[in-house]
């Protein structure tokens, strides 16, 4: 197994952002509740993306058990992460459409997929 490279891990994160802000802008004809809501449901998935990123990339090619822990450490981070900012966001955010929230996760984290594909 090779380690990725660093940057394609940065071409999904630069993917996934751009995704997310063309979401939300196309999202503002429909309404700002609609853009608002897809860019806390893309920021709900793009933030622990890029912790989980940031803690990973760099135990690439060191020690495996060293790699192994960080990796199931962070995912777990990345877990308590998401659940902790879609609460906070389905308490304080008002009016909220939830629809465009999960759809916001969605093409975030979709988008990451193909970021993270083959090409230059």
């Amino acid at each position: 197994m090779t380690a990725p490279d660093s940057r394609l891990i940065s071409r999904s994160l630069k993917v996934q952002s751009t995704m997310s802000l063309a979401l939300a802008g196309i999202l503002l004809l429909v309404g700002p509740v609609a853009a608002y809501s897809s860019m806390f449901g893309s920021l709900a998935a793009f933030i622990p993306a890029l912790f989980f990123a940031l803690l990973v990339t760099p135990k690439f090619g060191l020690d495996s058990a060293a790699f192994l822990r960080t990796a199931v450490l962070a995912e777990i981070g990345k877990i308590i992460l998401t659940a902790a900012m879609c609460m906070a966001v389905f308490v304080w955010i008002k009016p909220l459409a939830a629809l465009w929230f999960f759809i916001g996760m969605l093409v975030t984290i979709f988008s990451g997929w193909l970021g993270m594909g083959s090409g230059a």
